[in-house]
């Protein structure tokens, strides 16, 4: 808060301004240094002017009365009553002025230099000699004296201060509630420090509030408690708490006077209580911890006790520091209660079960857990042993292995680690009841980082996981439909839908040429049951009349309920085959067409092996369904495949296959399509030899799909007939627009460039350039040491008008100068909050002045991918001339 201009008639306010405006309390020292000295030059020049008074006095006298004899020698009284209150240098000052004084005076009583003469001035300069001596031995005395007291008033201080401080150290150690410590805080500082002694709070809104209030009368405390409740301080106003407030800094206000008093009070109440307790002095220090002013603690005195020093305000500053931390801490021990308070009631009611542990035992647990675990109370289940608890309980993962316990979540985490949660099949081994918990462990770090506690939540998913186990299947066949276009994805993602779940190995065949089974994809609960399943495949390679086969013929499912080595032998060709498929152990197995309508697309073999589980009726109705929507999943990829095939095929030919060598230019392009693969976007552009040099076109159709590729087609092919007979780029627009409005019914917008590139005969390694824009963002001359500039004026959109007039530019490229050609899905490109736009890409382009085409087009590309947000909504073109002064 920026403090008010202070009014120039307040002494109070010019003194607290000037405290604050420097650090350390350097002024206050200063001007007590100066007040000493001008004390100690007063009683010079006050014992200067009493020791030559007595001079003149005296040699007046001897003047007067003749008697020189008597009076002169007495000269020597005003250097030695100098010396009583002066410095030896004063007093010096004055033996001299009696010396001289006693030399006139021979004059005057003609006796100069006479016998008695020289006797006087001698016993004149004697006793001054003697003066200044005793007045140097008594300044030495007084400073001795001097110091001695300083010492003996520090010692006293510091014996005060530790006194105060060791009682203020027991701050934090009072009780936790904020507002008793701070009572505590007032009640200290009295009668020792004060004789009234305030805390005030400041509030987020900037107001001070009186928080506890002490003094030696308790009826000025309460009448100063109820006039702050009644009357708070104004935090713009010039009283010294909501100054320090501001500033933050303590205030020294060694004597207050009724003016000042006046200037601070709070209203004609406040002021009436301050002049009847007779307020004379004050201390304000801030409460500051943590770098914030949490309030502020004042000390005052009254009328008859002595003023405050620098003494009292380093004391009282020391007292605010150690009150600040002690309130500190009790409010944040009393928000950790109130959290933990919270906290435990959360906990308590919480549906799932918490736990929290350390390396060796449990050290929390609420009543859900205790319901877990198989315990009456949480207490209950802190006193039973780790090994106990573990013992009660068989752990198992999804497959239905035993868990190894260095997979728990919370080992994990007291690891350090951060786990992601785990699915756990918990079998209760007293009843045999199956549970299904989703366990999550997260680490509680010391300052160093390092794990000490292990939070745990075990969320209790049985019911869930029972009715999810009867879906799984249909809901992952559904998945399959969508999820993927890419046909060994879906194959493999039919595999790995039953497999642990429901089988322990799948593989899925789909047919290949003539009919002939060809695998798929494998899945196996092991590596080992994998790699036998791969030589499987690889020794006994598919025909048509094998067991698969005949499914894909019939289209019927096959269900083997017992696998043993009577059914193997059955399906063995030779001894080999049979052990290999005793090693894959097979114990049950059921095949099933993958279908999409009445066509056969290929077979799903699943079967169990160490899981010791059976398949029959419920699961085949299951996998036959599976069967139905995988086919329809690779039907559909398929499909896809093909469209993209012919859509990324389409989209080629409307490009040129590659650039042709332009003597003395590099050229470079970039092409990315929008949208998905199989569709076929309208951005085109070509580059193409006519006579007397090159004919460079770029264009953009309106739309997406067949109709705009044969739109595409046509402008493309059109433009580069009407080049065979054109030599104006204008007249080659014209003709596009001619023949886009000759099919109404197929009519769609297109905008383009066209550009005649040939060689200047005038500048060496140069180039002419004549270009025409029907409706196209105009390109870019790039220019090394200058800022890329737009070209062309842009003419009427073709195909949207039966006429119009494209005009045509005229310019020349010299040595080093690029022409950069794009269509809108470059500055349209949309990044997080805006559009690319000309005035981005000016700068790209400025940056890579001088460059190779093929450097400036990968350099546009990459500031496109980088600033683009989300898919890519148009297709992106971008086509790059350089004249290389090459010829």
């Amino acid at each position: 808060m920026a403090r008010d201009p202070l009014p120039p008639g307040s002494r109070l306010a010019i003194s607290i301004e000037a405290l604050h405006k420097r650090r350390g309390g350097r002024v206050r020292h200063s001007i007590a240094r100066v007040g000493n000295g001008e004390g100690t030059a007063a009683r010079d020049r006050s014992a200067a002017l009493v020791g030559a008074a007595v001079v003149v006095l005296v040699a007046l006298a001897d003047v007067l009365l003749m008697a020189s004899a008597v009076l002169v020698p007495l000269l020597v009284l005003g250097p030695l009553l100098t010396a009583v209150r002066g410095d030896a240098r004063t007093t010096l000052l004055v033996a001299l002025l009696a010396f001289v004084a006693a030399l006139l005076l021979g004059l005057a009583d003609n006796n100069f230099f006479g016998t008695d003469h020289l006797t006087e001035m001698a016993a004149v300069a004697g006793g001054g000699v003697l003066a200044a001596a005793a007045g140097r031995v008594r300044e030495r005395f007084e400073h001795a004296v001097g110091a001695a007291e300083e010492l003996l008033r520090r010692e006293r201080l510091a014996r005060r201060r530790s006194e105060v401080l060791a009682r203020a150290g027991r701050l934090l150690e009072a009780p936790p509630d904020p507002e008793e410590m701070l009572q505590r805080v007032v009640e200290l500082a009295v009668p020792d420090l004060a004789a009234l002694c305030i805390a005030d709070l400041l509030t987020p809104e900037g107001r001070l509030e009186g928080a506890a209030t002490h003094a030696a009368d308790p009826a000025a405390a309460d009448a100063l408690r109820e006039l702050r409740e009644r009357f708070p301080l104004d935090p713009d106003g010039l009283h010294p708490s909501v100054v320090a407030a501001r500033t933050g800094r303590p205030a020294l206000v060694p004597a207050l006077t009724a003016e000042q008093l006046s200037s601070f009070a709070a209203g004609p109440e406040h002021l009436e209580l301050m002049l009847n307790l007779r307020y004379s002095s004050a201390v304000v220090a801030p409460l500051i911890a943590r770098g914030r002013t949490l309030g502020i603690l004042s000390f005052l005195r009254f009328s008859g006790e002595a003023a405050y020093d620098e003494g009292d305000l380093e004391i009282a500053g020391e007292i605010a520091r150690r009150a600040a931390l002690a309130l500190d801490n009790a409010r944040l021990f009393a928000d950790l209660a109130r959290t933990e308070g919270q906290l435990e009631a959360i906990l308590g009611n919480l549906g799932e079960a918490v736990t929290v542990q350390d390396d060796e035992r449990l050290v929390y647990a609420n009543q859900a857990a205790a319901d877990l675990f198989g315990t009456s109370t949480p207490q209950e289940l802190l006193t039973t042993s780790q090994d106990e608890l573990a013992h009660r309980f068989m752990a198992l993962d999804e497959a239905g292995e035993p868990l190894d316990p260095e997979r728990y979540p919370e080992r994990l985490a007291l690891a350090g680690g951060h786990p992601d949660p785990l699915l756990v099949r918990n079998v209760v081994r007293a009843t045999g009841e199956e549970r299904w918990l989703v366990t999550k462990a997260t680490p509680v770090l010391d300052e160093q980082g390092a794990a000490t506690l292990a939070v745990t939540v075990f969320e209790d998913v049985t019911q869930v996981r029972r009715a999810e186990r009867q879906q799984r299947f249909l809901s992952d066949a559904s998945k399959l439909v969508s999820s993927s276009l890419d046909v060994a994805a879906t194959l493999e993602k039919v595999a790995w839908a039953v497999v642990p779940e429901l089988a322990d190995w799948c593989r899925v065949d789909v047919a290949g040429e003539q009919g002939v089974p060809m695998q798929g994809a494998v899945a196996h609960v092991d590596e080992r049951g994998r790699d036998l399943l791969l030589r499987l495949r690889a020794m006994h390679p598919q025909d048509d009349q094998s067991t698969i086969a005949r499914v894909m013929q019939s289209g019927e499912p096959l269900v083997f309920p017992e696998v043993d080595e009577e059914v193997m032998h059955r399906y063995s060709d030779d001894d080999e085959h049979f052990a290999l498929l005793r090693d894959i152990g097979t114990r049950s197995a059921v095949m099933v067409p993958m279908t999409a309508g009445d066509t056969v697309l290929g077979v799903i073999t699943v079967a169990t092996a160490a899981s010791e589980r059976r398949l029959g009726d419920e699961e085949l109705g299951i996998l036959e369904e599976l069967g139905r929507r995988a086919g329809i999943a690779v039907e559909n990829a398929r499909v896809y495949a093909a469209r993209s095939h012919i859509a990324t095929t389409l989209q080629r030919s409307l490009l040129p296959p590659r650039l042709p060598a332009v003597p003395g230019m590099t050229i470079a392009a970039r092409f990315r399509a929008a949208g998905e693969g199989s569709e076929v976007g309208g951005d085109f552009y070509d580059l193409f030899p006519v006579e007397g040099g090159w004919m460079v076109i770029i264009g953009d159709v309106t739309g997406k799909g067949p109709e705009a590729a044969a739109i595409t087609s046509l402008a493309r092919y059109t433009m580069r007939t009407a080049a065979m007979y054109e030599r104006s780029p204008a007249a080659v627009l014209d003709r596009l627009n001619r023949a886009l409005e000759g099919d109404p019914d197929r009519r769609r917008l297109c905008t383009a460039i066209c550009a005649r590139v040939e060689p200047d005969g005038n500048l060496p390694g140069g180039a002419r350039v004549t270009l025409a824009c029907g409706g196209h963002p105009p390109p870019f001359l790039v220019s090394p040491g200058r800022p890329p500039r737009p070209l062309g004026a842009s003419g009427p959109l073709l195909g949207a008008f039966s006429g119009g007039d494209w005009s045509q530019d005229d310019l020349t490229m010299r040595p080093g100068e690029a022409i950069v050609l794009y269509t809108d899905g470059v500055t349209d490109t949309r990044g997080s909050q805006e559009r690319f736009g000309q005035d981005r890409l000016a700068a790209v382009l400025e940056e890579t002045a001088g460059r190779d085409a093929d450097e400036i087009a990968g350099r546009v590309d990459e500031a496109l991918r980088a600033f683009q947000e989300g898919p890519q909504r148009d297709d992106v073109a971008l086509l790059v001339l350089r004249a290389t002064g090459e010829r």
